[in-house]
C-alpha cells in the first residue's frame, strides 16, 4: 500500500538549524486488521517510509533525510470502530544532510489511525528521534500525517 504526507521535524539544536518540513513517501509491506476476538493487537503495520525535508532557516542548505523502517501496533484488543485507533511502535533506519552528516537512528512512535480499513490508512503520528551520531544536536520531536492506499 503506497502513501503519501507531510512531516515536521524539530530537533534540539533548532536555534542554529531551524525546524524541518516536507513530504513523506510510505509503503506498507504488511497490514493487518483483525477486528475480532483473538488475542494480539488488533491492527498491525509494517512500513518503510521516506521524509525529504527543507529547513525553516537559509544558511541550513540542502535536504535534510530521513529514512526507515518501522512496526507499529494498536493498543486497544479489539475495537469495534474504525477510526481513532491508537497505535504504538518503533522505527530505524537513517538520517542525512550534507552539513550535518549521516546517522543511524532509533525512533520510538505514538500515533492514531483516524482512519483504518483494510484498504485505506489515515494517520496522524508523533515520535521522538535518537541519533546515534550528533545526540546533543539532531534527537528532537517528528511528527507527520498521511495516507495509504490499496491500489487495486
Amino acid at each position: 500500500m503506497p502513501g503519501l504526507g507531510y512531516g515536521f521535524y524539530f530537533p534540539k539544536a533548532q536555534d542554529s538549524l531551524g525546524f524541518f518540513r516536507g513530504m513523506v513517501v510510505e509503503f506498507l509491506f504488511y497490514a493487518d486488521v483483525s477486528q475480532n476476538e483473538t488475542t494480539g493487537p488488533s491492527h498491525v503495520r509494517a512500513y518503510g517510509k521516506l521524509h525529504l525535508m527543507n529547513s525553516s532557516k537559509e544558511n541550513v542548505k540542502n535536504i535534510f533525510t530521513y529514512y526507515s523502517v518501522g512496526l507499529d501496533m494498536s493498543i486497544e484488543r479489539n475495537p469495534k470502530r474504525t477510526f481513532l485507533i491508537p497505535y504504538f511502535g518503533l522505527e530505524t533506519g537513517g538520517i542525512s544532510n550534507a552539513q550535518l552528516g549521516t546517522s543511524w537512528h532509533f525512533t520510538p512512535i505514538l500515533g492514531v489511525h483516524l482512519l483504518s480499513r483494510q484498504n485505506i490508512f489515515i494517520n496522524l503520528q508523533g515520535a521522538y528521534l535518537y541519533p546515534v551520531k550528533n545526540f546533543d544536536i539532531l534527537q528532537g520531536y517528528m511528527g507527520k500525517l498521511s495516507i495509504n492506499f490499496s491500489l487495486w
